[in-house]
C-alpha cells in the first residue's frame, strides 16, 4: 500500500498550486503534448508533472471529465520507452481511479485496461507493476466496470497469474490486491447470478463458517493529497 503519511501537511500554498495548475488549458495542454514525444528529454518530466497533479483529489474529476486529451495521453505514455515515465502514468490512473465517480469512464477508455495488463505482465520494475496492478483493483470496485474488464483479453488471467505469485517480482502487496480484485469481480458475478445471500452455517467441527470472502472495496492510492 502507498503510504501518504509523508505528504499530509504540505504547506497549503503549494496545494494550492496544484490546484490551479491543473485547471489552466495552456499549461495542461502543453504538458499533454510533451507526454506524446517519447523522444524528447520532456517526456519523463511532462508525465511526472501530470502525476503530481492527480496527487490532489480536487483534481480527479477536473482531469478525467473536463480535460478528455489527459488519459489518452496517460495510457500513450505506457508504451513509453522509459520505465519512469510507465510507472508515473500508471502510478496517475492509480490516482485518478481512487474517485468512484470516474471510474466507469477510465474503464471504458480505449485501451486503457489492456495497457494496464500489459504492463502487469511485462513490467520488470517492482513500482511499475505495483502501480499498474492498484489501479486494476481500483477498477474493479466500481460494478459496471466487469464488463470491460471481461472483455479485456488476459485481464482476469493476469489477476490469477499475480495472485499465485509465480514471477519474482510479484510481492505480497501485489498478490494481496490481485486477490482483492478478483474477489471483488467475483462478488459482482454472484450478484448478477443470484439475489440469495449466503449465510453462516455450521462447519465439521461445530464452528461457524463465515460468508464467502467479500471485496474490501478500499482504494489505492500513491502518495495522495487530502
Amino acid at each position: 500500500m502507498s503510504d501518504t503519511s509523508s505528504h499530509m501537511r504540505l504547506p497549503h500554498p503549494f496545494l494550492k498550486s496544484q490546484f490551479h495548475i491543473a485547471r489552466h488549458p495552456d499549461l495542461l495542454f502543453t504538458f499533454v503534448d510533451l507526454s506524446y514525444m517519447h523522444e524528447s528529454p520532456s517526456h519523463a518530466h511532462a508525465i511526472q508533472i501530470i502525476s503530481n497533479l492527480t496527487r490532489h483529489r480536487g483534481n480527479s474529476k477536473l482531469l478525467v471529465f473536463n480535460n478528455r486529451i489527459v488519459v489518452p495521453a496517460l495510457v500513450h505514455a505506457m508504451s513509453s520507452h522509459s520505465v519512469q515515465s510507465r510507472t508515473y502514468a500508471c502510478r496517475s490512473l492509480q490516482n485518478l481511479s481512487q474517485d468512484k465517480s470516474c471510474r466507469q469512464d477510465l474503464a471504458i477508455t480505449k485501451e486503457l485496461v489492456g495497457a494496464l495488463v500489459q504492463r502487469v505482465s511485462l513490467a520488470g520494475d517492482e513500482e511499475e507493476k505495483l502501480a499498474a496492478v492498484s489501479t486494476l483493483k481500483n477498477l474493479a470496485d466500481e460494478p459496471t466496470n466487469l464488463i470491460p474488464m471481461t472483455n479485456t483479453s488476459e485481464c482476469f488471467a493476469t489477476l490469477m497469474q499475480v495472485a499465485h505469485g509465480q514471477d519474482g517480482n510479484t510481492t505480497e502487496t501485489m498478490q494481496f490486491l490481485a486477490c482483492d480484485a478478483l474477489a471483488t469481480l467475483s462478488h459482482w458475478l454472484r450478484k448478477i447470478a443470484s439475489s440469495e445471500t449466503i449465510e453462516p452455517g455450521p462447519s465439521a467441527d461445530g464452528v461457524k463458517v463465515s460468508k464467502l470472502m467479500n471485496p474490501s472495496l478500499q482504494v489505492v492510492t500513491w502518495s495522495q493529497w487530502t
